[in-house]
């Protein structure tokens, strides 16, 4: 994956690549067409155990070249394909003030 790739990537853009990941990488295509707008990652009707969220979170690191850290895990939106698209949202534009 290319570090730093997409630094002005908006939440869309963001949110289909999370997508493109729990396809490719986790097989969930039909699931995420049956789930409503806020998906969850645990729960009820959770896509992903708690060894595949860490990854998918390590594949999006080396993506969008970010570090997750206790602040974010600890984020309640860091548990929905919506919420953690706006976490990569506003940790890559942070990053690009820099």
């Amino acid at each position: 994956m290319d570090e730093g790739r997409n630094v002005t990537a908006n939440l869309k853009e963001i949110r289909e690549e999370i997508e493109v990941l729990l396809c490719d990488n986790f097989g969930l295509s039909e699931k995420l067409k049956l789930e409503d707008e806020e998906v969850r990652f645990f729960g009820v009707r959770g896509l992903l155990r708690p060894r595949e969220l860490t990854y998918l979170a390590y594949m999006l690191q080396m993506q969008y070249g970010i570090r997750f850290g206790i602040q974010e895990y600890d984020d309640p939106r860091f548990y929905s394909i919506s919420g953690l698209a706006e976490i990569v949202e506003e940790m890559v534009e942070r990053k690009s003030r820099q």
